[in-house]
């Protein structure tokens, strides 16, 4: 089997479950069309929005896309008003979830603490964990970038006990959203050969094989300068993957 290439978008608070399932089967028409030769590489996710998820959980088991949630709470259940739980989650057909979003830290002001709790039931439930990292403008211009996602890591995934259910996505918080600059591929893979070392610091052996994947302002004329660095096992796209025809063209810009 060939490596796996994890390829996927958050969509964010985008799309109604109608828009959400034509965009799943477009994706699902191309993988299953002989001419699109990547599909043995491409291990796919897509983390919707909540209301969605329900929608397309048998058209993604269908075509093995991970479907993951963007967020959700540590207890099981509960008086938490808007709130969601992994029980819930798994219940509508979620596998995994999407932990420590810049956007969560920053606008929703969560903390590593609270996130390292949802990691531990996120992994008590056997959902797999995407967890972002990233530092912001200020750190990487202080030269403390790399300590920063160090620290969140450490803080962030103390005492999980198996990564293998562990998918990291490094989004530099300067380098996302529509006013985001494309990292320079030299600083990335810095980026990554500081994570996989901390990987490795927490996990010994078992963090050398826990994927890395990189998003920041990804796009199809710059996805291959990524795709093909060293710890990078693949891609998380923002706005250039919302579509299903952008998604398609990234992914395979990507494995070219």
């Amino acid at each position: 089997m060939p490596t796996p290439f994890y390829f996927g978008t958050n969509l964010k608070m985008n799309q109604t479950p109608t828009e959400m399932v034509a965009f799943v089967e477009q994706i699902a028409a191309s993988l299953t069309n002989p001419q699109f030769p990547i599909t043995p590489r491409a291990q796919l996710w897509v983390t919707p929005s909540f209301i969605n998820i329900a929608a397309v959980a048998g058209l993604c088991a269908q075509h093995n896309i991970w479907l993951g949630a963007q967020n959700m709470h540590w207890a099981d259940d509960g008086a938490y008003t808007g709130e969601i739980s992994p029980v819930q989650l798994k219940a509508v057909g979620a596998n995994l979830v999407m932990l420590g979003h810049a956007e969560r830290r920053a606008l929703f002001d969560e903390g590593d603490d609270a996130i390292n709790k949802k990691v531990l039931a996120a992994e008590r439930h056997s959902l797999r964990i995407m967890l972002c990292v990233g530092e912001t403008a200020s750190e990487k211009q202080s030269g403390t970038g790399h300590a920063y996602v160090t620290r969140q890591l450490t803080e962030d995934l103390a005492g999980l006990r198996d990564p293998r259910g562990l998918v990291i996505l490094y989004e530099p918080v300067w380098s996302v959203g529509s006013s985001g600059v494309p990292a320079d591929p030299a600083y990335v893979t810095e980026a990554l050969a500081n994570i996989r070392r901390t990987l490795q610091g927490l996990f010994g052996e078992a963090g050398a094989n826990v994927p890395i994947l990189y998003g920041g302002s990804v796009n199809a004329d710059n996805c291959a300068n990524y795709a093909h660095l060293p710890n990078c096992a693949g891609l998380g796209v923002g706005r250039a993957a919302w579509q299903a025809d952008g998604f398609l063209t990234v992914l395979g810009e990507a494995l070219k």
